[in-house]
């Protein structure tokens, strides 16, 4: 992929997940193109590997769309999540080197302010910034690659809370509960706020809105219990 084409991708992700294009919404080539100051060949490329991902669909003679994900697709994608993730805390040494306390309280102070300025195209970031210092402590590379994919392709839904300050303030508390952890040596602390990290009664909210839009008949009501997963 040409820097042109991840360049487009990434502002295509950025509008996608801050919510400037819903699900449902069409993309069409020509608006985008202006928008982005694009060609194209570059547009579509940028298209090719959103569908990779599951954030986009094609319709056969109607044109590109979001997707919105069935919320079983939803808990699958977390369970994957919970998963990857809590292995890795198997993985880190604890207490966490100076240095990566230090720059995740870094990161942190200034995804707090963003997030209390409603910066959130800012607070994406720092949040993918934060997460990817604290998993690259499990020195698994490969790990840490496949926590940050797998997080990406559920930031559809973890952004929904964008514009909730209780949910958003919540967020930060969770983020210098995960430092608190780092900083000592209970590893079962550490999983348990990993855990809480994930709110995973969002699937719950997700599935309720999903039915709201689609009918309880639409499938989104029958996904299997939520479960916990015991590691």
């Amino acid at each position: 992929m040409t820097s042109n084409s991840q360049t487009v991708l990434a502002q295509l992700y950025e509008d996608i997940v801050v919510g400037t294009f819903s699900f449902g919404a069409k993309l069409g080539e020509e608006q985008l193109v202006e928008r982005y100051g694009t060609k194209r060949h570059t547009l579509r490329q940028a298209f090719s590997h959103l569908e990779e991902l599951s954030f986009i669909e094609r319709i056969p003679n109607r044109g590109v769309f979001v997707r919105e994900p069935h919320p079983a697709e939803v808990a699958d994608l977390f369970e994957v999540r919970q998963l990857l993730e809590t292995h890795a805390i198997k993985l880190m040494v604890l207490p966490a080197p100076v240095v990566v306390l230090e720059k995740m309280t870094e990161i942190q102070k200034r995804h707090s302010a963003a997030t209390r300025s409603a910066q959130y195209r800012e607070v994406l970031h720092l949040n993918t910034e934060f997460h990817r210092v604290q998993y690259a402590h499990c020195n698994n590379a490969v790990l840490a690659a496949a926590i940050e994919d797998y997080a990406m392709r559920t930031h559809p839904i973890t952004a929904m809370k964008f514009g909730n300050p209780d949910l958003m303030e919540n967020v930060i508390y969770q983020h210098e509960k995960i430092i608190e952890a780092m900083a000592g040596t209970d590893r079962d602390a550490l999983t348990e706020q990993i855990r809480a990290h994930f709110d995973l009664a969002r699937i719950d909210r997700y599935r309720e809105q999903f039915d709201l839009r689609h009918g309880a008949d639409s499938g989104g009501a029958q996904i299997r219990p939520r479960r916990r997963l015991v590691l």
